[in-house]
């Protein structure tokens, strides 16, 4: 165990040892609390002195030290109240309370004075969530400060009971700051158990009427735990803290889903409890209206989730959309020739494969095709000149077949055709068709061209693709010697 935790822990247990047996246990409890809250400023000065720390966690813990020292000098002045005067001392507790009250603010100002750099719902919901832990909080509040008040015997007793509401609910404001975000100049649980310690102090100041009554010993002890607690917390931060802090957007974190939700629980149940004991009194009402208003906020929070996954599912849907056609454009580019828009060889090959393990009766031709003369052109008018005749090529080729048939350009200046469902005498009158649409003269870049073609043609209902494809490309070396336009491979009659 580190020392000063152990250290620590080691007056509490004396103090409530000598409270438990020794003389005066109020004397000593004053005085233990005052050691205490001293032990927490120094360990809280010597955090802040260390210069390498973040600034936002040095000044944290300058404050804190400042605070430790007006609840030692509460303390110090409640326990001198006791050693002089003790049948007065409890009458004699404003300046105590007083400062005591105002270290604990002290506290409380750090710990609000930042709010978490959340935007949009993202912000409405760490409110809403805030709001509804606050509302269940001030029910609980409200049921305390009443049993307090009601033993009050002046207004200054019922001014320190009021006192310690406040701070009991704004401290639960600043634990579920903790909880909901995690930027924080401390680690998790150093923030805990200050807000814990404060929140502490803060039933503490609601209940004093009803303590201040009950002068025992064990009261006394009792009264140890909020400095006990507080004292922790540099140790803790001593030990798990580096004095750092993660930049950047706070997160959220899992408990926080589950905390409205626990609130409203407990909130139904106080008033569960109350209703049978205690009728429709003024304290039930307080938690009948907390019911009401944690059921809106509650009803809020949901329909500002919805909302949001409404949101988050429409937008899923057009990112889904948006990759279902950013992946057609990439089957597309991966099929087909980026000048022309034709099917590339590879889609060319995969599509007569599939019509080759169809039925083997039905007929099938190919066309190939190349540009007669096309290095010409392109060495005298230039590469863009060459590219627009071989979209235009595509485009008169696309025209000239039927839409089932499929054409391709296969490199260059070649190009095929696939012919599914025909005969050589279909494939001969497609080839017409072709060349007289190639051969109409054209204007590129200024000058009008007549473009011609070779054409061989391989048509068959049995063999495979591969040997109608070298057909094809045999004919149309035949159809180039010959001048002829096209050629029909002699297998294609069989």
């Amino acid at each position: 165990m580190d020392r000063v935790l152990g250290g620590v822990l080691l007056v509490f247990a004396v103090a409530a040892l000598l409270i438990g047996v020794g003389p005066e246990p109020a004397i000593t409890s004053w005085s233990a609390q005052a050691v205490l809250e001293g032990i927490f400023a120094v360990l809280a000065w010597r955090l802040w002195r260390r210069r390498r720390a973040d600034p936002l966690c040095r000044r944290f813990w300058g404050l804190a030290a400042i605070a430790g020292v007006l609840k030692t000098a509460g303390g110090v002045v409640r326990a001198v109240d006791f050693a002089i005067e003790p049948a007065t001392a409890s009458a004699h507790r404003t300046v105590p309370t007083l400062l005591v009250s105002v270290g604990s603010l002290v506290l409380l100002y750090f710990l609000l004075s930042r709010p978490p750099d959340l935007v949009g719902r993202e912000r409405l919901r760490l409110w809403l969530d805030a709001a509804t832990v606050l509302v269940a909080t001030s029910v609980f509040v409200w049921t305390i400060a009443l049993f307090g008040g009601a033993q009050a015997t002046d207004a200054s007793e019922l001014a320190w009971t009021v006192v310690g509401s406040v701070i009991m609910i704004v401290s639960v404001f600043a634990i579920v700051r903790l909880l909901m975000t995690r930027e924080a100049p401390f680690t998790r649980g150093t923030g805990i158990i200050l807000a814990v310690a404060v929140a502490l102090f803060g039933v503490e100041h609601a209940l004093n009427p009803q303590l201040a009554a009950a002068d025992s010993r064990g009261i006394y002890v009792l009264r140890l735990l909020p400095p006990l607690v507080l004292a922790l917390a540099p140790c803790v931060e001593r030990i798990q803290g580096t004095l750092s802090r993660t930049v950047g957007p706070p997160r959220r974190v899992r408990v926080t889903a589950r905390l409205p939700f626990v609130a409203v629980a407990a909130t139904q149940l106080m008033l569960v409890i109350q209703l049978p004991i205690e009728g429709l009194n003024i304290r039930s009402w307080g938690t009948v209206v907390g019911s009401v208003v944690l059921t809106a906020i509650v009803a809020a929070r949901q329909s500002v989730v919805l909302t949001e996954n409404e949101r988050l599912v429409r937008r899923l849907d057009e990112s889904i959309e948006a990759l279902g056609r950013q992946e057609e454009k990439l089957r597309h580019a991966a099929n087909h020739d980026h000048l022309t828009g034709l099917a590339n060889r590879a889609f060319f090959d995969h599509h007569a494969q599939r019509l080759g393990n169809g039925d083997p009766g039905r007929g099938r031709a190919v066309l190939l095709l190349d540009l007669n003369e096309f290095k010409m052109i392109n060495d005298t008018f230039g590469h863009a000149a060459g590219d627009d005749l071989l979209k235009m090529t595509a485009t008169r080729l696309r025209r000239s077949v039927r839409p089932a048939d499929t054409v391709a350009r296969l490199g260059g200046d070649e190009f095929s055709v696939l012919l599914a469902d025909a005969s050589a005498e279909d494939a001969v009158s497609a080839a017409h068709r072709i060349l007289g649409a190639l051969g109409k003269p054209v204007r590129i870049d200024g000058r009008t061209l007549r473009p011609s073609a070779s054409v061989g043609i391989a048509a068959s209902g049995v063999k495979p693709f591969e040997a109608l494809l070298r057909d094809a490309d045999e004919a149309m070396y035949e159809a180039k010697r010959r001048s002829s336009g096209f050629y029909l491979h002699p297998d294609s009659a069989a």
